[in-house]
């Protein structure tokens, strides 16, 4: 069966980046692509890249619009999409020639609604993909919708994001990513696997995030869109009010979130801030669901506070730098 399998990228102001990225997409064993490259209102040289690319491969369609944000973006590509199944990539980042191929197997394989594959960090423009077909001897893990519902706000094996997974079309019926927000995927992504049956996860490294000194997610200033966030995660514990487990990891990503704030913004999060309860605390650190680096990150902060935190944090960037 020959699947058409829509792959979105949102550009924004990445003509340094983007052909790399556009390439690797390009470059893909798996070769029945619509590839949609939505130019969201782009001040560089990046619409006039994606339209070169466009004249040399049909399978790829521009649209150039006015900025509305990632969110929009995904939005346009969605609207206009024709696969059955869709995925996100970034702009800045790349994946490996086997990315589609690998993810669309894993689906058909297991009869999953999601696939999702693992992925590496990687600090310039200068690295290049290593990764291979997945074969019977890779690790591929099923999740039924009782477990992986908690799984992506643990994020030990897979997360929220929408990157580096492949969607079934039908997944996002009445679905969209809500405009103009940070940390937009956190609306989005938790309802998409609520519609979905199964999951597939390998641990096979096909996605590669590029780190950006200038990324907007890496940034330590406040903004009260920040908080938005805060409206996803409670929106969230409404809709899974009767699923225990799920509202378990739920609250559990939300300590973390504002840990993660705290550390990161300082005093200027310090009026949002909420403590650290003794008991979420100790239940985190005994969960199993808990990556081991997560609950070092609780530790600390229980024990130290977040001025520590945010030293400890700033010392550790400038060691990856």
């Amino acid at each position: 069966m020959i699947c058409l399998i829509s792959v979105i990228v949102p550009v924004y102001n990445v003509e340094k980046y983007l052909k790399k990225s556009i390439q690797s997409i390009i470059k893909q064993t798996y070769e029945n692509l619509e590839i949609i490259l939505v130019d969201d209102g782009s001040s560089d040289n990046s619409g006039k890249i994606c339209d070169e690319f466009a004249q040399k491969d049909n399978r790829i369609k521009v649209i150039h619009k006015t900025n509305g944000g990632l969110s929009d973006a995904r939005n346009a590509g969605l609207d206009v999409m024709s696969g059955e199944w869709v995925s996100f990539v970034d702009s800045d980042d790349f994946v490996s020639p086997y990315y589609i191929e690998n993810l669309l197997n894993l689906s058909l394989r297991t009869n999953s609604d999601i696939s999702i594959t693992s992925f590496k960090y990687v600090f310039g423009n200068n690295e290049d993909e290593i990764s291979a077909k997945i074969d019977e001897n890779d690790s591929v893990l099923t999740h039924e919708k009782d477990e992986f519902l908690s799984q992506i706000f643990y994020s030990k094996l897979y997360d929220i994001g929408a990157t580096r997974k492949l969607f079934k079309k039908e997944l996002f019926n009445g679905l969209r990513f809500p405009k103009g927000e940070i940390s937009e995927d956190l609306a989005t992504i938790p309802y998409i696997f609520k519609n979905a049956k199964k999951v597939v996860f390998c641990d096979k490294k096909d996605y590669f995030y590029l780190l950006r000194s200038d990324s907007i997610s890496r940034t330590n200033v406040f903004s009260q869109k920040n908080l938005f966030m805060f409206k996803a995660l409670n929106d969230l514990k409404s809709n899974f009010i009767n699923d225990k487990k799920t509202l378990r990891a739920i609250n559990f990503y939300e300590n973390l979130v504002n840990l993660a704030a705290a550390v990161r913004f300082g005093d200027d999060y310090k009026p949002y801030k909420k403590p650290l309860k003794f008991k979420d605390f100790i239940e985190t650190l005994f969960n199993k669901n808990v990556k081991f680096t997560h609950k070092i990150y609780f530790l600390l902060y229980f024990c130290f506070g977040y001025k520590i935190c945010a030293r400890i944090w700033k010392f550790y960037n400038n060691l990856r730098k």
